[in-house]
């Protein structure tokens, strides 16, 4: 039996889950790596210049909450929509899906890391309360498109890794505009 039979029989739940938590390592590493090479390279005073944080922090409402957790659910929201619509996509359209989900993966740990690179501690340390819950809220819109590339999701699933996903989301930016350590002075 093949991976992809073995994956395929496995509770929509279990499925998903595993593939959200490795859409959340690729991601980890990706940001993880990027913020090693700017260092090792000794970019990090250029990326500080050409970013530019201020580390102020952002507005404590629930309106920037919103327009927060409304800017990551648009992500979320594309992959679900994606993962709704895999079934009915021809295999080399897939690929065209694919690679406009990992490059955007990729761009997204890959501007953390960057973050994480040029401003070190205080970057880590102003993102350290949301970041994870976040990562895991687009980690798992990602988990259950791998789940549909390989076996459709009903629309039950899809509703109930919305509402996860959502939840994750909303969490994370109240915690981004309300509990933000704004980074280490």
């Amino acid at each position: 039996m093949n991976r992809d039979t073995v994956l395929s029989q496995q509770p929509t739940v279990t499925s998903v889950t595993a593939a959200a938590a490795g859409c959340a390592i690729v991601a980890g590493s990706l940001a993880a790596a990027t913020a090693v090479l700017v260092v090792v390279t000794g970019v990090a005073d250029d990326a500080r210049g050409a970013l530019g944080f201020g580390f102020g922090g952002v507005d404590r409402s629930l309106a920037e909450a919103m327009r927060i957790a409304i800017h990551n659910a648009k992500f979320a929201g594309g992959m679900l929509l994606c993962a709704a619509i895999a079934p009915l996509i021809p295999k080399w359209a897939l690929l065209i899906t694919d690679v406009a989900l990992t490059t955007l993966l990729a761009f997204n740990a890959g501007a953390v890391g960057l973050a994480f690179g040029a401003y070190g501690q205080r970057a880590i340390a102003a993102t350290a309360p949301h970041l994870p819950l976040e990562f895991a809220g687009l980690s798992l819109a990602g988990g259950a498109y791998v789940h549909a590339r390989r076996q459709p999701l009903s629309s039950r699933a899809i509703g109930a890794v919305a509402g996860g996903c959502g939840v994750l989301l909303a969490i994370a930016s109240l915690l981004e505009t309300h509990v933000s350590m704004r980074g280490a002075r």
